[in-house]
């Protein structure tokens, strides 16, 4: 395995990134169909017809996201408190080279199991478990199995590691701790759970630092970019702040806080200007309209059948519905293709509930093909700003008791209603008297 990274001169120049080496078995993984795929996947949905240079995909995305978690893993192996050290591998070590070839395959594998355009249909397709499930299908697939056969017979893995499973480290690792103990009933060690956390973690997770970065330059939305570099170079594995440091989690330096703020912010401006941007979210609401209604029932049978769908059969078949009034779907085709009559996404005012425009639809006799809503699950939130600070290098504290903005910045979900262009008058002026007197009923 030594032998591997040392001879990684394969690279591939990334628009974000720069050069980014591989070895011969990440190359291997990267040729096969299922990686393939992810070429014609674009990574947010139909945004393009609102940003028109939105047109990156998840092939790029995910080699960015492996470049990343590995400058992480690099770092937090490098940048050890002496009360950790036990619990990081030397660099060099079998342990350090076995954990940096599976956050790589990870980190190239964690989004094989989307569907077309994404996130789009997700929920409406694949139900609470999302592309997850599918991820680690196409990992277990015959399609990665060459791949698999060839790294557990390399030297190295045989010599060094032979009591650990490569592949189920991967898909551990690729899908993350909560959806894995959701899919499969067994939980993370410590290690697993830090490296999990390179890759999936909510707020220093490669992947969404990837993400942040591509969208901002492919849209041209600057709100996305901060400096990535000092949150990384502050990375550290810090003792809990809440249980006596009895568990070990992936935090900060207190030099890193304002690059984490910076994120934060990068976050919540990119909700606003595009991925909740109206024009976004209603031409994504009848391309999801539309996949959930005619595309995707033969797809979900088995592997074979997922990986023979991409978005250019999605947009072939949106072409021909948009044209022939006769085939199903045919409606939002046409204001996904011509551009026309296409509904219009309001975001809610959090005082309105699904009862008041329940009532304002029978008020003007409304079908349910004039309007539509969508409302989030109220759940508890997740603790993003409990992960630890180290404060002059010895005092471990919560983020949130070291920074007022992160506290303010926190981003919060809209409840959505699309309406048809016929109706949006009569949405207009019930808004508009709701904002006036919220404690009335004005359907």
């Amino acid at each position: 395995m030594v032998k591997d990274f040392l001879y990684s001169d394969k690279k591939i120049y990334d628009a974000v990134h720069g050069f980014i080496p591989f070895d011969e078995f990440e190359k291997e993984l990267i040729d096969t169909l299922a990686f393939q795929r992810l070429h014609y996947i674009h990574q947010l949905g139909i945004a393009y017809l609102v940003y028109p240079g939105a047109t990156h995909t998840r092939f790029e995305h995910s080699l960015g996201v492996m470049h990343l978690a590995t400058l992480m893993f690099d770092k937090i192996c490098k940048s050890v408190r002496p009360d950790v050290f036990h619990f990081v591998p030397r660099k060099g070590s079998s342990d350090y080279l076995y954990w940096k070839r599976v956050i790589r395959m990870a980190a190239l594998c964690h989004d094989l199991g989307h569907l077309p355009f994404s996130h789009v249909a997700e929920k409406d397709i694949l139900g609470h478990i999302g592309h997850e499930a599918w991820t680690l299908k196409i990992i277990d697939s015959a399609y990665l199995k060459p791949v698999w056969d060839r790294l557990k017979a390399s030297p190295a893995y045989l010599e060094d590691l032979v009591e650990r499973n490569i592949v189920e480290d991967i898909k551990k690792i690729a899908v993350g701790e909560s959806t894995w103990e959701k899919l499969m009933g067994t939980p993370f060690s410590p290690w697993e759970r830090i490296m999990s956390e390179i890759i999936t973690g909510d707020f220093f997770g490669a992947d969404r630092i990837d993400y942040l970065l591509r969208d901002a330059k492919s849209t041209g939305v600057a709100y996305g970019l901060f400096d990535y570099h000092q949150l990384i170079e502050t990375l550290r594995i810090l003792p809990s702040p809440d249980r006596g440091g009895d568990e070990l989690l992936l935090g900060i330096d207190e030099n890193g806080l304002e690059s984490c703020e910076a994120l934060l912010l990068a976050r919540h401006f990119m909700h606003r200007r595009i991925y909740q941007y109206p024009s976004v979210k209603a031409y994504n609401f009848h391309l999801r309209r539309y996949m959930k209604a005619v595309f995707f029932q033969k797809m979900l049978e088995s592997v074979d059948e997922f990986l023979s769908v991409s978005d250019t059969d999605v947009i072939s078949a949106l072409n021909k519905a948009a044209k022939n009034p006769n085939l199903p779907g045919h409606k939002d085709a046409e204001c996904v293709i011509f551009r026309q009559h296409r509904f219009r996404a309001v975001a809610l005012p959090d005082t309105i509930t699904q009862k008041h425009l329940q009532e304002f639809k029978e008020k003007h006799k409304m079908t349910d093909a004039m309007i539509e809503w969508e409302f989030h699950t109220v759940e508890t939130p997740p603790d993003r700003l409990s992960f630890p600070v180290s404060c002059r290098h010895v005092i471990i504290r919560k983020a949130k008791d070291c920074s007022d903005l992160l506290l303010k910045t926190l981003s919060k979900r809209s409840n959505w209603v699309y309406i048809s262009p016929e109706c949006d008058l009569h949405l207009t002026h019930f808004l508009e008297k709701w904002t006036m007197n919220p404690s009335e009923s004005h359907v």
